[in-house]
């Protein structure tokens, strides 16, 4: 969407919000852009399972099943089925809660300014509100009691890890394993996710098998760097993956987790209202204010297509 107009080429030149200038920029223009402009940093929000909830409702109750039915079986001719009940179903509840942005920026400012600063704010409430819901994502996924805790070398508790025990391929291996071992399976529409930072990224390009793609019949990961495959496992990277300084004996060493999970089952989010721009020009105060709304509410639904790993940065 372009304007012939900036932002703050439309605004600087009016004192009121019943003027064309300012109405053409409020909400239902900017809502469009809200998350387009910011939408590269939500990494977590695509592999999540995503729902809106319906005016009128305070809470959303997402179904989810505890696990798969075995259903009884009649094979004896002349003789009724023996009825299976379903009982395998729970719901995970969501309750959004709101969260509300503002700036204020003076008429002053805006006028005798050489960058646009309507702008400039707008876009930075924008990469807020998404690094938020990024956020409460990793909240979820680290809150999971997973299908397994994994730990880099022969680690097996975060103060065990020592130098070197970084992100392997065997490491991701065995997270593969262990979602399998639930009865999960990687689909085209919900397959397996790899969420790591970017130092886990470069252990793994030092890692000769990971590397030597043409073991596996594709350079798909060499090509692609922060998103690629491996061996059917989508690598993901965001700078939002959860940190940690207190690794090893001594309680000093750097890490990060690493999350194995299935997308779309795994977990969640319910927006009780998308993140909404609003713009106002006050005559009192001689400012222009970007209001930004939004309510969601983040959850794993499925602990057990999630694996957890600890691993160090070098």
């Amino acid at each position: 969407m372009s304007y012939k107009k900036t932002v703050q080429e439309l605004a600087s030149g009016d004192t009121t919000t019943a003027s064309t200038g300012i109405s053409s920029v409020q909400g239902e223009l900017w809502l469009k852009e809200i998350l387009e402009f910011a939408k590269h940093l939500l990494v977590y929000e695509q592999f999540a399972k995503v729902a809106d909830l319906a005016p009128g409702n305070n809470v959303f109750h997402m179904p989810v099943a505890t696990a798969n039915i075995d259903f009884d079986i009649t094979s004896a001719e002349g003789t009724g089925r023996t009825m299976t009940q379903i009982d395998n179903l729970s719901t995970v509840d969501f309750t959004p809660a709101t969260q509300r942005f503002g700036v204020a920026v003076a008429r002053d400012v805006v006028r005798t300014s050489q960058v646009d600063v309507l702008t400039f704010a707008r876009e930075q409430l924008g990469y807020d509100a998404a690094l938020n819901i990024e956020d409460a994502l990793v909240s979820a996924i680290n809150g999971a009691t997973p299908a397994a805790d994994l730990f880099g070398g022969a680690a097996t508790t975060r103060a065990t890890l020592t130098a070197g025990d970084v992100l392997s391929t065997t490491l991701l291996n065995q997270a593969q394993r262990a979602l399998k071992s639930q009865g999960w399976m990687s689909e085209p529409d919900r397959p397996f996710v790899a969420l790591m930072a970017a130092e886990q990224e470069e252990a793994l390009m030092e890692d000769t098998q990971f590397v030597d793609a043409s073991q596996y019949g594709t350079n798909e990961v060499v090509m692609n760097g922060e998103i690629g495959r491996y061996l059917g496992l989508r690598i993901v990277i965001s700078n939002r993956t959860t940190s940690f300084a207190d690794g090893g004996a001594g309680g000093n060493l750097d890490g990060h987790y690493v999350y194995v999970l299935k997308a779309k089952v795994a977990y969640g989010i319910v927006y009780g209202e998308r993140p909404f721009l609003d713009f106002e020009y006050e005559k009192n105060e001689a400012e222009h204010r970007i209001y930004l709304d939004m309510s969601y509410a983040a959850d794993s639904l499925q602990d057990a297509a999630i694996v957890h790993m600890q691993v160090l940065d070098v």
